[in-house]
């Protein structure tokens, strides 16, 4: 078999639902996950699976930019991408984004710095390491549908790193009722 459609095949399967899962176990640089708990005001907890995502190209350039402390692929002041958004869409991620589609700035909702921590080490030489960027939001007003996050390097505009559609949507009922995004990023 040609080496280049060998490639390429591996590369389409590392872009579908269940190869981006693959990549991420195989600590395969690029591929991040989220994590949604809903908690709602009635007590009720609702955990959705863990949705695979790719960086997108800025992200990619932000990286490079922290790692060099260059400024790279266009990225002027890089920062770590720790801010997490929240957005009402339903994204077709692109690796050309770099905002995120229909972010939300509800009261409690909007884009926010997340607590960094869980450093999980790589096991054997050159292998994948892992961390989480963490925040509860607290719905001030009830009723908003969530569909997707991203993460940022600021409070605002700012450098998207990452994006990706939750594995169902996050519907928050009640004033009071509360999501708690983990995204883990892999190194």
């Amino acid at each position: 078999m040609n080496i280049n459609r060998y490639n390429s095949i591996v590369k389409y399967l590392l872009h579908t639902r269940y190869g981006s899962f693959i990549g991420f176990k195989l600590g395969i640089r690029g591929y991040n996950r989220v994590e949604p708990v809903i908690n709602l005001a009635t007590g009720q907890i609702k955990r959705l699976r863990p949705s695979y995502n790719s960086r997108v190209n800025v992200g990619a350039a932000l990286s490079a930019s922290l790692l060099s402390g260059s400024t790279l692929g266009g990225i002027s002041s890089p920062l770590p991408p720790k801010y997490i958004a929240l957005s009402t869409s339903v994204l077709s991620p692109a690796s050309t984004d770099t905002t995120l589609s229909g972010e939300t700035s509800a009261s409690g909702l909007g884009r926010t710095a997340g607590t960094i921590g869980g450093y999980v080490a790589p096991t054997i030489l050159d292998g994948g390491s892992t961390y989480t960027i963490t925040h509860t939001f607290t719905d001030a007003t009830g009723g908003h549908t969530l569909n997707s996050s991203g993460l940022f390097d600021a409070s605002s505009s700012g450098n998207l790193f990452a994006e990706a559609n939750f594995s169902a949507p996050a519907t928050l009922v009640n004033p009071s009722d509360t999501i708690v995004i983990t995204w883990t990023i892999n190194l």
